[in-house]
């Protein structure tokens, strides 16, 4: 590697240093905590040595949803997109959801209720998840695939305001539960439902047609 090379990379690690530091802010303590001056003091760095990676705190909470957003979706995605079928790729991601800081994803929503950039990078971020279950459960044939990956999704989303998500014994038997349920939703069991629904004749018994 060239001493640029070296450089532009040790820069690189600076940043995600400061950004790993934001977000350990962020979930703990809030969006108010994500200051410069607290910042610098998680850190052990000075002010000067912020402002040599990032312009100013609004430049900072922009790098610190791209990284959220990476972790969280683009990595994952990344690494349950694998070979194999749609079922491997699927219990991949499961396995990955629960590996999750669901705490940070919280703080994000949070924040996301006051804040125009945080809200746009969290809508981002459910469309790309929900898009993402809709291609598996459409590569596994199912119907209806955009609405059971937004079921899907809800109850994820639902799990995490519960403190589930990140909980096996309580939370492993929600999924096996759900995956029943999107089983049957968008398969068989469904069309054997609508079957068993279906008026009966009104005819009278016994009476041929003639």
């Amino acid at each position: 590697m060239t001493a640029t090379g070296r450089s532009a990379a040790a820069g690189g690690d600076a940043r995600s240093g400061w950004c790993r530091a934001g977000l350990a802010l962020l979930r703990d303590q809030g969006p108010q905590a994500v200051t410069i001056d607290r910042l610098c003091g998680a850190m052990g760095r000075t002010k000067g040595a912020f402002y040599h990676h990032f312009r100013d705190v609004d430049a900072f909470h922009a790098a610190l949803l791209d990284a959220w957003t990476e972790l969280h979706t683009g990595d994952v995605i990344a690494a349950t997109s694998g070979p194999g079928t749609a079922e491997a790729r699927s219990a991949r991601l499961g396995a990955a959801a629960v590996g999750l800081d669901h705490a940070l994803d919280r703080a994000v929503r949070g924040w996301a209720l006051h804040d125009a950039r945080a809200r746009e990078a969290l809508d981002r971020v459910d469309a790309r998840r929900i898009d993402y279950l809709a291609a598996i459960h459409r590569e596994r044939g199912r119907k209806d695939a955009t609405v059971l990956a937004q079921l899907e999704y809800a109850v994820f989303l639902g799990a995490q305001e519960l403190g589930l998500a990140d909980d096996r014994e309580r939370g492993v038997p929600l999924g096996r539960t759900l995956r029943t349920a999107l089983e049957w939703l968008g398969g068989a069991g469904h069309a054997e439902g609508t079957r068993r629904q279906r008026p009966r004749s009104s005819r009278a018994p016994g009476r041929r047609r003639v």
